[in-house]
């Protein structure tokens, strides 16, 4: 999901820099990577994974789509507002500043990776759309998950993100965590098998598959979600799992990363 935490990113940056409100669809499509199906899902709700009460109050405000559209449709039938539409990710938002339209629509097209919106804040947009980085927040039942784990372990613990093998892992941790040191490993590939090879060696190491219980059936986490999701069970999916992970993992005192 990287291209759709850049774009989200830089469509703030450009709300912000125009002093406009965003229309925002609240729902994203989680990648194939990230699903037990292997297929993208769409209409997964992006307060499963993001804090929107934050985001809304950190930036611009936000309205949400479907939402906006309805009321445009009573406001704007006569034609009465206007509006801009700009169809090329290539055209900066310092060329429209100005522009007095009630509303301003950007189209992208349908060929990716073309159309994603973080385009829009390359080359010389760069300079006037940093992106707000601070308005992304875990999601409070996310970040309820990422406490628990952490007050599980030692109040000071290093961690170790892998993209690597477990031959590197192994070698990083040798040369970058002190003997002794509780060691939390994240990162994709980490499994009982590569995790029980390292125990072998160091018998502190923890990783994100031994707090299941945190997510369970019976969890807190899984008996709110479904109370928010009207009834409607939801999974921990994949996008979850790596958000939390590196949440976890940034919280550690001494951050290691293991590269391929």
């Amino acid at each position: 999901m990287p291209h759709y935490m850049r774009s989200l990113l830089c469509a703030l940056a450009e709300a912000r820099y125009l002093n406009r409100t965003l229309v925002l669809d609240l729902s994203l499509c989680l990648a194939a990577s990230y699903t037990a199906a292997g297929m993208p899902e769409e209409g997964k709700r992006l307060a499963f994974y993001f804090d929107i009460d934050h985001l809304r109050s950190s930036v611009v405000n936000i309205i949400e789509e479907r939402q906006f559209w309805e009321d445009w449709d009573r406001w704007g039938a006569q034609g009465q507002l206007g509006l801009r539409l700009i169809e090329d990710t290539r055209v900066a938002a310092t060329k429209f500043s100005k522009a007095k339209d009630t509303l301003i629509v950007r189209k992208f097209g349908d060929v990716e990776p073309g159309n994603y919106w973080y385009h829009v804040c390359e080359g010389e947009a760069e300079r006037v759309l940093p992106p707000p980085r601070h308005a992304i927040r875990l999601a409070p039942s996310l970040m309820s998950i990422v406490d628990d784990i952490i007050l599980s372990m030692q109040q000071d613990f290093d961690s170790v993100h892998v993209g690597g093998s477990v031959e590197d892992l192994i070698q990083r941790i040798e040369d970058g965590v002190d003997v002794g040191r509780q060691v939390y490993i994240a990162g994709e590939g980490i499994n009982t098998v590569s995790m029980e090879v390292l125990k072998a060696k160091y018998n502190n190491l923890r990783y994100l598959d031994e707090f299941q219980r945190l997510w369970r059936k019976d969890s807190k986490w899984f008996l709110e979600m479904k109370r928010l999701n009207g009834g409607v069970p939801v999974k921990f999916d994949g996008y979850m799992r790596e958000l939390v992970d590196r949440e976890v993992f940034l919280k550690g005192k001494k951050k290691v990363e293991v590269l391929r």
